[in-house]
């Protein structure tokens, strides 16, 4: 059998303190989404109230650097119901996908083209047998999966990369 919070926190008056500040932590988070405006809702979260000092959670850098020039007129509206002197804000990404905000892009496989292995392997068969570096670069060759996409980039950091690394290679003699 499940029981709401609120029942559980009847049940001992122990837990009358830790109530009062969960009441009061719903009631300013009510506060602050009335507040704000319609891009930060969703995206500031009240964390704690300790000592008069307010503490938000952001989900993104974007969105604390934005409210940061109205922390002075949202801390003078919300002072009218709780004594509170300061607010800090701490960016706590969260990913939430039925927001609609992008999920974290999956790490990159770095892959090992054609032009790639055949220089390791030409730069192996110079090196002495017992060489570290052979013996590492042996392992590289094989844990590293061929590139098959032979050129094709997706993203814009990938084009960016590939571009610096064609004026490297034509700087070089």
């Amino acid at each position: 059998m499940t029981r709401k919070l609120d029942e559980l926190f009847h049940l001992s008056k122990e837990l009358d303190p830790l109530r009062q500040q969960v009441m009061t932590l719903r009631t300013l988070q009510k506060q602050i989404d009335q507040l704000l405006d319609e891009e930060f809702r969703e995206r500031v979260f009240v964390a704690n109230l300790r000592e008069g000092t307010l503490y938000l959670h952001t989900a993104s850098a974007l969105a604390a650097a934005k409210l940061r020039h109205r922390l002075p007129s949202l801390l003078a509206e919300l002072r009218t119901g709780v004594c509170i002197s300061e607010i800090k804000l701490k960016v706590r990404p969260t990913i939430v996908p039925t927001s609609g905000l992008a999920a974290p892009r999956p790490p990159r496989v770095r892959t090992l083209g054609p032009r790639a292995r055949s220089a390791i392997t030409e730069l192996c068969a110079r090196l002495p047998a017992d060489a570290p570096l052979r013996m590492a670069l042996t392992r590289l060759l094989a844990r590293a999966p061929t590139d098959s996409r032979q050129g094709q980039k997706n993203d814009a950091l990938e084009c960016e990369e590939a571009q610096i690394d064609q004026g490297n290679a034509q700087r070089q003699p």
